[in-house]
């Protein structure tokens, strides 16, 4: 079975300045959906705040729903065999999944990158293609788990992903 690409999207402590995660999103090799939400070291909120953001994640849905970093870490060390992830905004993914690797020590074994530049690289323009679906809400503004959907979704219309690579949903 061919490797499926690994996209990923995040909600940061806040908008303008982004120190911490408080979710991520990610799509597995297998072309499903991921989403965890994660519990905020001691040592980020000493620091930075929780602002206002656009899921209403607060501390408390944090600390009874999330996942501590060594959790998180530990599902991505099994997950992710690949050199490259993929995010709509590489430079804030790739701060944010550092600060989780940084406080436990770790560094991450891939990189991030621009999810237009994997389009790109197979001959596909994802404006055009959004444009060719009828989505007129910028792909920044969709929630995270609708954005890797997308995604993926587009990836599987223009041949890049084959359909047969998914495995079939046991019932």
């Amino acid at each position: 079975m061919a490797s499926l690409p690994i996209f990923m999207t995040a909600v940061a402590n806040s908008s303008d300045e982004p120190a911490f995660p408080l979710l991520f999103t990610w799509s597995t090799h297998e072309a499903q959906v991921k989403e965890v939400l994660v519990i905020p070291d001691d040592e980020w909120l000493e620091l930075h705040r929780i602002e206002p953001n656009a899921l209403d994640l607060d501390e408390q849905q944090l600390y009874e729903f999330g996942y501590e970093a060594s959790d998180i870490l530990a599902e991505w060390i099994n997950e992710f065999d690949t050199d490259v992830i993929y995010a709509l905004e590489p430079e804030p993914i790739s701060l944010l999944i550092e600060t989780v690797y940084d406080i436990k020590g770790m560094e991450p074994s891939f990189e991030v990158q621009s999810i237009h530049s994997w389009f790109e690289e197979r001959d596909v323009d994802l404006d055009d293609a959004l444009a060719e679906q009828g989505q007129t809400t910028p792909l920044h503004l969709l929630p995270p788990d609708e954005l890797i959907i997308q995604l993926l979704q587009i990836a599987v219309e223009h041949g890049l992903i084959d359909p047969s690579d998914i495995p079939a949903i046991e019932d």
